[in-house]
């Protein structure tokens, strides 16, 4: 199975973010689970785009998005997918931090029915109940970088995972690299001789017509 190339992304930027009454305008109470704002949007298909001019270059075929369940990622991840044409698979191992003990997500037939192109015969590394109570950035990078391991294993073919802050500093710490990455930048990593390595830089953002916001959002 090809297994050499792997993208990550962390979601755009979150409507809570721009909107402090944000909560009250939605048609659920899950207060850890944004969506995107206008730009977070914006910056998800200009990621989008970037993708699609690596695939038309022949650079790397994208084969499977990988996201946190958590809204900002899926929609984020969707934006993509409808892009390339491919489906969206729901991964809880690579959540936010889970500080809580009963996560507010949806699960994948809920995203669903807002995201048609989620994939709901996909078996995740880890589900809701698998998930435990975290008190750190550390322990969701520690536990998303075991996920994305188990993901790489399992799946053949290019992967992009979408995911948040900490677990995009435990997905790229699985594949060699430290460091938190900003909204929709893009990091490429390809396997060489059974070692992974870092094709560009951490967390690229000469996709994005604005660069600040992303870059400002890498802690």
């Amino acid at each position: 199975m090809e297994k050499s190339n792997i993208y990550l992304t962390r979601h755009g930027a979150r409507i809570d973010t721009d909107d402090p009454d944000w909560l009250k305008k939605c048609l659920h109470n899950r207060a850890d689970d944004p969506h995107l704002s206008s730009a977070g949007r914006l910056s998800a298909l200009e990621l989008a785009r970037a993708l699609s001019r690596s695939q038309q270059s022949g650079v790397c075929q994208l084969k499977h998005i990988v996201s946190s369940p958590y809204t900002r990622c899926v929609e984020t991840a969707h934006i993509v997918a409808e892009m390339a044409n491919i489906t969206v698979k729901i991964e809880p191992g690579i959540a936010e931090v889970n500080s809580t003990p009963n996560p507010k997500f949806l699960d994948a037939c809920e995203l669903r029915e807002q995201f048609p192109l989620i994939d709901t015969s996909y078996s995740p590394v880890m589900t809701r109940e698998d998930l435990s109570l975290e008190y750190s950035d550390g322990a969701c990078a520690a536990r998303s970088a075991t996920t994305a391991l188990q993901v790489r294993e399992n799946l053949a073919g290019t992967i992009l995972f979408v995911g948040h802050g900490a677990s995009c500093l435990g997905i790229a710490g699985a594949f060699g690299q430290r460091g938190y990455v900003g909204y929709s930048s893009l990091t490429h990593f390809v396997q060489r001789y059974g070692k992974w390595e870092l094709d560009g830089v951490l967390g690229d953002v000469s996709h994005l017509s604005d660069k600040r916001t992303s870059l400002d959002s890498a802690w």
